[in-house]
């Protein structure tokens, strides 16, 4: 019933709009024209899940989280949006990966993000604040509409959190922890009480369910020590973007929180039930603030 109606929304979404033109709530424009957005060119409404999730995780105040962008893990990015729901942040800073390593090392937008829920505006004010605060981050709309790490996560924003504004970073593959640090340290001032950090990540790639357990073991230790000097040697048989999990990690203990919880952690061979298949492995987890 839930995919059905996914599909239903996505039918009207479509007839009603052209991907790019859909009508912003609270946004002032010239008669017949539309404020640019990011195309709706990410979703997938068979990999979409909106079902109740029966686990009661006992979630404090969650400031930072990790959730994958491959949608094969719906119900584990769902899982984390929907606990995020009842708190209700102003804005999410989405972190991830620049999977083309194109343009600048840090790129922003502040463009919103078209998806079938309405319309994902970008907090542009938090965007030039950091553009101003870290010389390093530069705004590239092109580089940003095309990247799937952020795209894939907006419709779920829109759904869970339909009233967030957003602010999407990505990274190259190369950055170095230092240039990391810069970040984290202007993002831990710039962080209010109604603010999430996001870190959009997909862990170990290519190897069998088997070969995926033990990188990601691996790096589970390496996150639960802070070793972060070693995260930033890992490749792609570990994560797509260890400077992402990097900004996270240092970003929260900046803001005094040094503990997270893990919620989920599987891979895709397991979700397919073929254990010899190339696979893709995830793990989510929150930084939170108990009572």
């Amino acid at each position: 019933m839930k995919k059905i109606f996914i599909v239903a929304v996505l039918f009207w979404a479509i007839i009603s709009f052209a991907a790019i033109t859909s009508g912003r709530t609270g946004t002032s424009v010239k008669p017949g024209s539309y404020p640019p957005v990011h195309p709706n060119t990410f979703f997938d409404p068979s990999h979409f899940y909106t079902g109740e999730l029966s686990q009661d995780d006992h979630l404090g105040k969650i400031r930072g989280a990790v959730v994958p962008h491959h949608l094969l893990a719906d119900k584990l990015i769902a899982r984390v949006f929907q606990n995020l729901k009842e708190q209700k942040p102003a804005t999410v800073i989405l972190i991830g990966p620049n999977h083309k390593n194109a343009g600048e090392k840090i790129l922003t937008s502040a463009l919103g993000w078209q998806t079938p829920f309405g319309v994902v505006d970008a907090d542009e004010e938090l965007v030039q604040k950091i553009c101003r605060s870290c010389p390093l981050v530069q705004q590239d709309d092109e580089i940003m509409g095309r990247e799937h790490a952020m795209g894939n996560l907006m419709p779920f924003i829109k759904y869970y959190l339909p009233e967030a504004k957003v602010v999407p970073l990505i990274l190259h593959h190369d950055l170095t922890i230092n240039e990391a640090n810069s970040l984290s340290k202007q993002l831990a001032k710039l962080m209010d009480q109604n603010t999430v950090l996001i870190a959009s990540v997909d862990f170990s790639h290519y190897l069998t369910s088997d070969e995926a357990k033990k990188k990601d073991e691996e790096i589970l230790a390496a996150m639960q020590s802070h070793n972060l000097g070693r995260i930033f040697t890992m490749g792609d048989d570990y994560l797509d973007s260890p400077p992402s999990l990097g900004v996270l990690f240092n970003t929260m203990e900046q803001m005094g929180l040094n503990s997270f919880q893990v919620l989920n952690h599987t891979n895709s061979g397991i979700l397919l039930k073929n254990k010899n298949i190339a696979t893709t492995s995830y793990i989510t987890l929150v930084f939170d603030i108990k009572d």
